[in-house]
């Protein structure tokens, strides 16, 4: 009986991520494997035409954002997994407008991707599945390209809090702003939802973001917004993770 084109794309996908280390190893010595035929796409040929940025003096933690971002991609046929993440962290000086309209609600802090300008998860893929997306700029996971080798996820140099944190106590893996779906066996990152015309779901949905458009919570800006990418702001962050990992 011959096989089904979607039995061969899984056993294509299967064989590549078998091979993935195999793919590294030739491609140190200059011998060409799967994406290393390809035209290398430079990070610096565009910048990200914004970053998810969010102020955690104004984080409820009601995880609005991280059902958003699931909810639109698996409609997408994506991962399901959430691409913004909220963790505990008491150290946060809430806004008084929060204190006052959400008593008792914790403190809580998102690390989302920060769309690096230069980038350093898009070099490392053996098959050239992070890629520059045209008309946002926004860093992607291809999600039928990844084999799940894990190099982005440790070529990323901004880590996130430990998921003993995590405000929805899920645990897995995720270490730095790529994680892992095990159940579609892909990884995944923030894509400012570059599929919707309305932009990224979590900007729009937050229900801080919400009341402060209605004038019902008093602030000058918002719990998450994208402003556009500030590469002066991104070397600041950068420098200072290096200072805390000396």
């Amino acid at each position: 009986m011959p096989e089904s084109n979607s039995s061969k794309e899984i056993s294509r996908r299967e064989f590549l991520a078998t091979a993935a280390s195999g793919f590294v190893a030739l491609s140190a010595i200059g011998i060409a494997g799967v994406g290393f035929l390809k035209t290398p796409v430079s990070p610096l040929d565009r910048e990200s035409s914004g970053v998810i940025f969010p102020d955690p003096t104004l984080c409820i933690g009601c995880l609005t954002c991280e059902v958003q971002c699931t909810d639109v991609h698996r409609k997408a046929g994506m991962s399901g997994v959430s691409r913004i993440r909220i963790f505990n962290e008491p150290t946060v000086k809430l806004d008084p407008e929060i204190i006052k309209n959400y008593p008792g609600r914790g403190t809580f802090i998102q690390q989302p991707c920060l769309q690096c300008p230069d980038s350093p998860c898009l070099p490392v893929c053996p098959v050239n599945a992070l890629q520059v997306e045209p008309k946002t700029g926004a860093r992607i996971i291809d999600e039928k390209t990844c084999i799940a080798c894990g190099r982005c996820a440790e070529g990323c140099p901004f880590p996130v809090l430990s998921e003993s944190d995590a405000t929805n106590e899920l645990m897995s893996g995720q270490k730095t702003r790529i994680t892992y779906d095990p159940q579609k066996n892909v990884y995944t990152k923030c894509d400012l939802c570059y599929f919707r015309e309305q932009g990224p779901a979590c900007v729009e949905k937050c229900p801080v973001n919400i009341r402060i458009k209605q004038g019902i919570v008093k602030s000058d800006h918002l719990c998450l917004e994208m402003p556009k990418a500030d590469r002066a702001r991104f070397m600041q962050m950068k420098d200072q993770q290096a200072v805390k990992k000396g």
